[in-house]
């Protein structure tokens, strides 16, 4: 990493303020990554829960993001809709809606869902196992409906991740999802191509069958075979994986995709080892890999 903060020339990236973000303060956070040369950021329900905190101080989140100078490109909720419990899979439909009400409410109408289930927690559904794969279709797509619903409600959408581990994981999956929701207002799709890289997907291939329903862009790369995070994969640092940068930003610029793209950091060996935990150095250095990225940017995507 060089002392020099990189300048970006693409005036839509964007950071989800995760890892030890999640424990700073709102208006810190939004000054760091304003002062790195991002324009937006994901805050997760670390910073906006409406379980916990007030309208007002949702409200708040929204205001001192935009004061730093920069603005909410989405929430991110991302419960795991597979539970055996009825009351426990409402209640994590309710915080997404909820989520969406009091975001939608201060001009941010994205919110981030998964499918579940969430392998990397201990307690997640062993599809197979605990249930027939049916069944655990058949939940996860009622709570998407009462999910796309709630927040069509309030103008919003809930953009599907499709992500390792979940019912929803790739492209050939997603189409359980598309062939019931595609024309439904409240549904979209949060495009992370590390996802369909690890899959071994076709990139361009899923971005343009996808593309119509993205309404929001990760950046994350990926080394390794579908199995376990941390054994089989892991999620290094931009451009040291599987996913071909040209081809996703090529075809992102095709199908006419103008949002904000957005970076996950999930090289955890890396940022505990070498970055001491520290999450603003991992922003920066995220900040240096984009605008190397820049070269594969289309001059379409600029504007």
């Amino acid at each position: 990493m060089t002392d020099e903060a990189a300048t970006p020339r693409f005036r839509r990236w964007g950071y989800l303020a995760g890892l030890d973000y999640e424990g700073w303060p709102v208006g810190k956070v939004a000054t760091i990554l304003a002062d790195q040369g991002y324009a937006s950021v994901e805050w997760s329900l670390a910073h906006f829960d409406p379980r916990r905190m007030s309208d007002q101080e949702l409200d708040d989140v929204v205001a001192i993001t935009r004061r730093a100078g920069i603005e909410v490109s989405e929430i991110v909720v991302q419960q795991d809709l597979l539970h055996a419990d009825p009351d426990v899979v409402a209640d994590r439909v309710k915080v997404t809606v909820d989520a969406a009400r009091a975001a939608s409410r201060n001009g941010v109408d994205v919110v981030n869902i998964l499918t579940g289930p969430t392998r990397w927690e201990a307690e997640h559904v062993d599809v197979g196992v605990d249930m027939p794969e049916g069944q655990a279709w058949s939940i996860v797509l009622d709570a998407m409906q009462r999910i796309l619903d709630g927040v069509a409600e309030y103008g919003a959408v809930a953009a599907l991740e499709p992500c390792w581990g979940g019912l929803s994981c790739d492209l050939h999956s997603t189409g359980v999802i598309l062939r019931r929701f595609a024309e439904h207002p409240g549904f979209a799709i949060n495009f992370d191509p590390s996802h369909f890289a690890l899959a071994r997907n076709d990139l361009g291939w899923s971005i343009r069958e996808l593309g119509p329903y993205i309404r929001h862009v990760h950046i994350k790369d990926v080394a390794g075979v579908p199995g376990r995070d941390g054994k089989e994969f892991i999620f290094p640092l931009i451009g040291e994986g599987l996913v071909p940068w040209e081809t996703f930003f090529s075809t992102l610029d095709e199908v006419g995709y103008r949002g904000f793209v957005s970076v996950e950091f999930e090289a955890y060996r890396y940022y505990q080892t070498i970055l001491k935990s520290d999450p603003s150095r991992a922003s920066a250095l995220s900040m240096e890999q984009l605008v190397a990225l820049e070269e594969f940017v289309p001059e379409g995507m600029f504007s």
